[in-house]
């Protein structure tokens, strides 16, 4: 994976095939220090060690040594959305596959797939993208993400998805428990192995998926380019641009030089930057201080000049002039239509 940051609308997706409501996933946010209203947002971002730190500390905080398997055995291709209902959309398996190949950066950018076919058996192997993350290494990881493959194989072609083998990289799990392993793949499963995968017979790729539609496909696949542009937008310079301008919001004014100087690079460079992903820095900036404004004006307390401080303005009639431009009225007529009732 080549940026350590992620937009925060991959996050709802994410969380559901993960953890499901297994967990309080808005105390675990806050205890982190992790803003829970990021969650769905293409505007926010969380880091890749933020990331990291969230589902490994989930993970590690389940009681049940079986929590990777269960959740990901009960997952559907319903669960991943558009990506989900893309694959399912395609002609044959082979071609929901190749779908997750090339979209998986909707769900699961820090994760590769790859499928290899030998003596008549296709194997689908799934590694961290880039370096290894605390999360990818646990046993819960390995079995949901192994689990969650399986399902969503079985869930795409409304049947049984035959397996030959399984393998998982943790260490083999006890006695008491090897049975909802065998239970869930009713196959052999090898433990401790390099990578984790599943193998089944090939022929299977050639099978026509019940729920092919052409047409509706070709729909969905024109959205996911968009989100899939957007999401490597968002984790271009673009997206570590808002990122500081965030951050600076309210305690320090934000000007190219100081945004330029906190990613070390030229102020020149960063117009270049910005200008090759098809945007500029103003337009960056009056984005994060019009989607602030407008937050603050319906959840906030403060008055119109205290706002207009904290965004930067040298007055109260600026920021007016640049809200109504914003948003086509004045900050005083959007707060009372968006708090009525």
């Amino acid at each position: 994976m080549t940026t350590t940051l992620l937009p925060a609308s991959i996050l709802p997706g994410l969380l559901e095939v993960s953890l499901r409501s297994q967990l309080d996933i808005p105390a675990l946010f806050e205890r982190l220090g992790i803003d829970v209203e990021i969650v769905g947002r293409s505007d926010r971002f969380i880091s890749l060690s933020q990331l990291d730190e969230l589902l490994y500390t989930a993970f590690m905080e389940s009681r049940d040594p079986l929590f990777g398997l269960r959740i990901g055995a009960d997952n559907h291709y319903g669960n991943l959305d558009l990506l989900g209902n893309l694959m399912a959309t395609a002609q044959t398996l082979a071609a929901g596959m190749a779908i997750l190949f090339q979209y998986k950066d909707l769900l699961v950018p820090y994760l590769d797939f790859a499928l290899t076919e030998v003596d008549g058996q296709a194997r689908l192997t799934v590694q961290p993208a880039g370096g290894p993350l605390r999360f990818t290494g646990t046993r819960i990881h390995n079995d949901l993400v192994v689990a969650t493959m399986v399902a969503i194989g079985r869930s795409l072609l409304a049947g049984p998805l035959p397996l030959s083998q399984v393998w998982l990289q943790h260490s083999p799990a006890d006695n008491s428990e090897l049975a909802h392993y065998k239970d869930f793949f009713q196959c052999p499963v090898r433990f401790s192995a390099p990578a984790n995968a599943i193998e089944f017979p090939a022929s299977l790729l050639s099978s026509a998926l019940p729920r092919a539609f052409p047409k509706y496909h070709d729909r969905l696949k024109r959205s996911a380019d968009q989100v899939l542009s957007g999401l490597s937008r968002a984790g271009g310079i673009s997206g570590k641009v808002l990122l500081r301008m965030q951050e600076m919001l309210g305690h320090s004014d934000i000007t190219i030089d100081a945004v330029a100087a906190l990613l070390a690079m030229s102020p020149r460079t960063l117009q270049r930057r910005l200008h090759e992903e098809g945007t500029r820095f103003a337009v960056l900036r009056d984005q994060v201080k019009h989607r602030y404004a407008c937050q603050m004006l319906i959840d906030g307390e403060d008055d119109m000049g205290a706002l207009a401080q904290h965004l930067g303005f040298s007055d109260t009639a600026n920021f007016y002039h640049a809200f109504k431009r914003w948003q086509g009225c004045a900050p005083g007529e959007y707060r009372r239509r968006n708090r009525a009732g």
